[in-house]
């Protein structure tokens, strides 16, 4: 499903998932080279990096920040070196970078918020909320990604021995005890759930994703990412799925629809239309487009069958969904 066609040199802003979905597809095209600068990195962001790229003979340069904070505290992590060795990537360390950029076959920029890591990418279900932009790269861009290329440096095995053993003598941190925020507070703070992205919605149905779900199609990887499975191959596959699927964004939006609808039920041409006014996508999709997000969203449901939620087809009338006492 191309529901983020692009017709100028420059896209619109992109939330998390649209940022790493059109990054993800960057990169799979990649012919010769790809430059990640990253404050943060995690392994868990090496690792879809390396997922990425079906070209294993690319040219990689990463660079990050590493310092010691970050290290202590877990904001980047020490195996993400020993990753990007097993590919034979270049791995670089420059003190002070706050930058966020990715740049693929010096042609194609990606500039933003978001950090290589799983929260910054949209690949673990409690992820931060980042902006950014898909560009052409200009020859002066090139040059100042180069020089803080040659600006960093660069990390070996003797370094990275050494940065082990600093860690493992690090003594314990103990975290504050922060008491929560007033209930008040914390109820003002708690996202509304008005609007969409095309991003939030299964793009496959859910017995098509359980079954393929080895396989690289762009809308299996999607939904995967989407419910944040790291092992596809878990056994509690299912169970992963439906315990993220009930925390997902569309479903907490479809609660709140629910909530305010007359007799807390909603037909499906109505919420059609609810959804397709809720988009946020620049062009929106087509009214046939939606039917097929919203039918996967039923078919969720269906297979699930959440105690919270009801689907039938009155009399007389098409599909209903319609919120229940638990």
């Amino acid at each position: 499903m191309n529901l983020y066609p692009f017709g100028t040199e420059r896209s619109s802003l992109l939330g998390t998932e649209a940022f790493r979905n059109l990054l993800g597809e960057a990169l799979k095209n990649a012919k010769k080279s790809v430059v990640v600068l990253s404050a943060y990195i995690t392994s868990t962001g090496i690792k879809w990096l390396e997922e990425q790229l079906l070209n294993k003979n690319i040219k990689c340069t990463v660079v990050t920040r590493w310092n010691k904070k970050d290290l202590a505290q877990g904001s980047s992590d020490l195996d993400c070196y020993e990753l990007a060795k097993k590919n034979n990537w270049h791995f670089k360390v420059l003190e002070d970078l706050h930058a966020k950029v990715m740049l693929v076959d010096d042609e194609i920029l990606f500039l933003g918020s978001p950090n290589l890591t799983g929260a910054g990418m949209s690949l673990i279900p409690v992820s931060n909320k980042e902006i950014g932009i898909k560009t052409k790269a200009l020859e002066k861009d090139l040059h100042v990604i180069n020089q803080l290329i040659e600006e960093a440096a660069t990390i070996n095995d003797q370094i990275i021995e050494e940065l082990k053993a600093w860690k493992k003598n690090l003594p314990k941190i103990e975290k504050p005890k922060i008491p929560d925020f007033p209930t008040a507070v914390k109820e003002s703070f708690k996202e509304k759930f008005n609007n969409l992205w095309v991003h939030n919605f299964p793009w496959s149905k859910i017995e098509v994703l359980l079954k393929n779900h080895e396989k690289k199609d762009q809308d299996i990887v999607h939904d995967l990412e989407l419910f944040g499975v790291v092992n596809a191959h878990s056994k509690d596959l299912e169970k992963e799925i439906k315990e993220n699927f009930l925390k997902s964004k569309i479903f907490n939006w479809l609660i709140t629809r629910l909530k305010k609808a007359e007799n807390q039920e909603i037909y499906f041409g109505s919420l059609s239309s609810i959804i397709h006014d809720s988009l946020l996508d620049d062009p929106k999709p087509y009214r046939q487009d939606v039917k097929k997000l919203q039918s996967n969203l039923y078919y969720y449901l269906e297979y699930f069958k959440p105690t919270n939620i009801k689907i039938d087809v009155p009399v007389e009338h098409s599909q209903r969904v319609k919120l229940i006492r638990s």
